[in-house]
């Protein structure tokens, strides 16, 4: 992936070697775009997460499509802070299927990911300054769906194929689980299709994410023959509240807790999405998706995969999301804590964009990574920095 730096310039594609946007001494450093090709025309690169490094570099993990399974490959890419490429890790085949997040403990970095034979989880550790990784086993989990910190935990949402559960673990960076429930998915082929098309990404992507309000943890994921988001304080006594979806059909596409019972919220049905900034959600007892009001937003792809952060803009915090649209373009949605709209940006020209996931740096900006389609159809991966007074303007 490193054999080349991509400089867009609408409406033409300039291919250009080991010289981009930032060599030019007149432009600010705060903010670059970069997109890292690959001389090999069938290669697929799927970057998952981004974040920067104590010193202002920056990690992007990705996948790959490996001709030998139907699992993908582990790639690391480390830029330095301008974006210029440094260096490329390709993971052994033994370890596929990265998911994030990329989560940062004492200047390392970990994620997880399976073997590839026995499906086991698990985590890898990744020294920042060589980029370099060890993999740890976590114990008895398999097929990993989600990773995230909170706080000084990390939940991990993981699939067991033998007994068709999903299951919600506390673990540590060993590999060690300090606690966790298994809940049902429910019985049936058609019930696990979704799961499995999700593993092997001959389907479609689902939203499976973790979390943790105070005292009770939550995972979406499947639950009862239903993509749902459920509830658990981790007692062994089961769920403590569910917000159904419909099958894979509908359901919660991402959440951000933002205090109490409140929710920064997007779901989807049928294709329709819906952005919910500021809801209420009944933790305990059983409720529906389809139930909850929300802004329609026509302008987002079908089932549109949605990321919603908390980041500081201009001293107050404000609710991120970001998605899809239909016009190819990667748009960014500023809410307030009240759910009220403060403002939007788009992000991509004459190329089609997706967001993988963004991260807000340091210097109060933004790094944003996802696929760009080079020529309309090679993916690849791009980097973009927005400075703190470009990330202000949304605003």
């Amino acid at each position: 992936m490193k054999r080349y730096l991509l400089l867009l310039l609408a409406p033409a594609i300039l291919l250009i070697n080991a010289c981009d946007i930032s060599d030019n001494d007149a432009l600010p450093k705060e903010s670059f775009l970069k997109i890292f090709d690959d001389d090999s025309f069938e290669a697929s690169f799927i970057p998952i997460d981004v974040k920067e490094t104590s010193k202002g570099d920056f990690i992007v993990l990705g996948a790959t499509r490996l001709e030998e399974s139907d699992f993908t490959g582990i790639f690391l890419i480390k830029t330095d802070s301008d974006g210029q490429f440094i260096t490329q890790l390709d993971l052994p085949s033994d370890l596929i299927h990265p998911i994030g997040d990329l989560i940062e403990i004492d200047n390392k970095f970990y994620f997880a990911a399976m073997n590839n034979i026995s499906w086991q989880a698990n985590i890898i550790e990744v020294s920042t300054d060589s980029l370099t990784i060890n993999s740890s086993p976590i114990g008895g989990l398999s097929y990993p769906l989600h990773l995230k910190q909170e706080g000084s935990e990390l939940i991990l949402l993981s699939y067991d194929n033998d007994d068709k559960n999903s299951v919600i673990s506390v673990i540590d960076q060993t590999g060690a689980v300090l606690n966790s429930q298994a809940l049902t998915i429910g019985a049936g082929a058609d019930v696990e299709a979704p799961i499995i098309e999700h593993f092997t990404r001959s389907g479609r992507q689902l939203p499976f994410f973790v979390g943790k309000t105070e005292g009770i943890y939550f995972f979406n994921g499947f639950y009862n023959y239903t993509l749902s988001l459920v509830f658990t304080d981790l007692n062994g006594d089961g769920e403590d509240g569910v917000l159904q979806g419909q099958r894979d059909d509908g359901g919660i596409s991402a959440a951000l807790h933002l205090d109490g019972s409140r929710f920064a919220f997007s779901r989807f049905n049928f294709g329709d999405n819906y952005l919910l900034p500021a809801s209420n959600v009944e933790v305990f007892g059983t409720t529906s998706s389809t139930d909850m009001e929300g802004n329609p937003f026509p302008e987002l792809i079908p089932n549109a995969p949605v990321v919603i952060k908390s980041v500081e803009i201009n001293g107050d915090e404000v609710t991120l999301y970001a998605s899809n649209t239909k016009g190819g373009q990667i748009v960014l949605l500023a809410y307030n804590n009240n759910g009220d709209l403060l403002g939007s940006k788009y992000i991509g020209f004459s190329t089609p964009y997706e967001i993988s996931d963004f991260t807000q740096t340091a210097d109060g900006g933004l790094a944003i990574t996802g696929t760009v389609y080079v020529a309309g159809r090679f993916a690849r991966v791009f980097l973009n920095k927005l400075s703190k007074e470009e990330l202000a303007e949304i605003i």
